[in-house]
């Protein structure tokens, strides 16, 4: 047994020690009311300017991003009518049909409010301004590659160097983890493209129709030199690791693949074959891709003989500035990422710019990559994308449904919406997409 210890008498006491050792701060009445009135007006001004500056500013009291959420009720009774029509009549689809759409909404609203919010476009902008030029940082869509030889630091999408990086996409674990993810608004998603790309083959292999499957390859797969200087040693194209076995899996199964990795990784030691500030190729990795698909299909597949269409080529420079950079949401009139400039080849013909032809033999499912250069909203000019000069390779018409998102179904669908009809005829279905959405896109079998 110890003696027990005891404080000295006289000296303070454990509470008084407790006290001295942690601290007190003393907070006048005034200054109480004051700190609490500052922190209510700052928790009150935001919605205050959210709601009043928008109508103020528009003049006209027009309705501001909160008057999404008046029209939720009307957007859950629509769903629950859906759900009737289809049949289904139970009180459980009801609810969640209704339950689904309050979220969908909720989610709407939730992202109108961040992109359209006047103190996030006041003070985003200047904020990633500051963080872009001097620290070299990105935001959540968008990294921060290295200088080109023309000055232009290159920038990448994050979904395209999730793909590159991520595990294999066929790994079942991985398919299982995408599946377990996947959103409560929408229904699951099919992650693996086996089953989609061979029931789409056989369908069309069924009416007489070859396919041809173009998963186009990633910017940072074809540049990754600029992204690290220690890839600048990189033989060929970077892939996902499930790429190859895929590849393998496809042509075990009779499907045809174009594969334009090599073309673009030997012509990239000779000039860029995407765009710096951009996802999407360059006008001449484009014409590259679209020349050596067009050999590819006189070497695999039989067509007609047609009469070869009077095309001309006609040269254009066009200035843009690239999506990546619109992604960073820099102020309007940054100068860290100038427009770039292009020469654009478009496709006329004695009548005018070229068009798709329902008629042709020869049919294009295509996403961004076929569009860019071809739809003029996207700022890189008209009549000069990909299926403009695959025809003008071929020298023969051809057909074309785009979509610039979810190239894994989005094509599909909108030629099942046609009928059968538009398959008349043809003899040849390219199906182009990102290579990304092996890793991202919902594989949905479509009959």
């Amino acid at each position: 047994m110890t003696e027990r210890s005891v404080l000295p008498s006289g000296g303070p006491t454990r509470e008084e020690i407790a006290k001295i050792e942690i601290g007190r701060t003393t907070v006048s009445p005034a200054v109480a009311r004051g700190l609490t009135m500052f922190f209510l007006i700052c928790i009150v001004a935001v919605p205050v300017i959210e709601i009043v500056v928008p109508k103020w500013m528009s003049g006209e009291g027009g309705a501001t991003v909160w008057a999404r959420l008046s029209v939720l009720p009307a957007q859950m009774s629509a769903a629950v009518d859906a759900e009737v029509a289809r049949g289904h009549t139970s009180l459980w689809k009801r609810v969640t049909a209704a339950n689904r759409a309050a979220m969908a909404g909720m989610v709407d609203f939730e992202n109108a409010l961040e992109d359209e919010s006047v103190l996030g476009r006041t003070l985003r902008p200047p904020a990633q301004l500051i963080l872009t030029r001097w620290f070299g940082a990105g935001n959540e869509r968008v990294y921060v590659g290295r200088q080109g030889a023309d000055g232009t630091r290159w920038l990448f999408f994050r979904p395209d160097l999730e793909y590159l990086t991520g595990r294999g996409f066929l790994l079942p674990d991985v398919i299982r983890r995408r599946i377990a993810l996947a959103s409560e608004l929408t229904a699951l998603p099919q992650p693996d493209p086996r089953p989609a790309i061979l029931s789409f083959h056989r369908a069309l292999q069924a009416r007489g129709i070859t396919l041809i499957v173009l998963p186009t390859p990633v910017k940072p797969g074809v540049h990754p030199e600029m992204l690290t200087a220690s890839a600048e040693t990189q033989q060929g194209i970077v892939h996902n690791a499930s790429y190859g076995p895929l590849m393998e899996f496809l042509r075990a199964h009779g499907v045809l693949v174009f594969d334009p990795g090599d073309a673009l990784a030997a012509a990239r030691s000779g000039a860029p074959q995407y765009l710096a500030t951009d996802t999407h190729w360059r006008p001449e990795g484009m014409e590259l891709v679209a020349e050596r698909l067009a050999a590819f299909i006189t070497q695999h597949a039989t067509l007609p003989a047609a009469g070869s269409p009077d095309y001309r080529i006609e040269e254009v420079d066009v200035t843009n500035v690239g999506d990546t950079a619109v992604m960073l949401d820099l102020p309007s009139r940054q100068q860290v990422f100038p427009p770039e400039r292009v020469l654009i080849s478009r496709v006329a013909t004695a009548e005018g710019p070229w068009r798709s032809d329902r008629a042709a033999d020869v049919l294009v499912l295509g996403d961004s990559f076929s569009n860019i250069y071809s739809l003029e909203s996207m700022g890189w000019g008209s009549a000069a994308g990909f299926v403009e000069h695959l025809s003008y390779a071929l020298r023969r018409p051809a057909d074309r449904i785009v979509q610039n998102d979810d190239g894994a179904f989005a094509t599909r669908e909108m030629l099942q919406r046609s009928g059968p009809e538009r398959l008349e005829g043809k003899r040849v279905v390219i199906w182009q997409f990102a290579a990304r959405e092996f890793a991202s896109g919902d594989w949905k079998v479509i009959e």
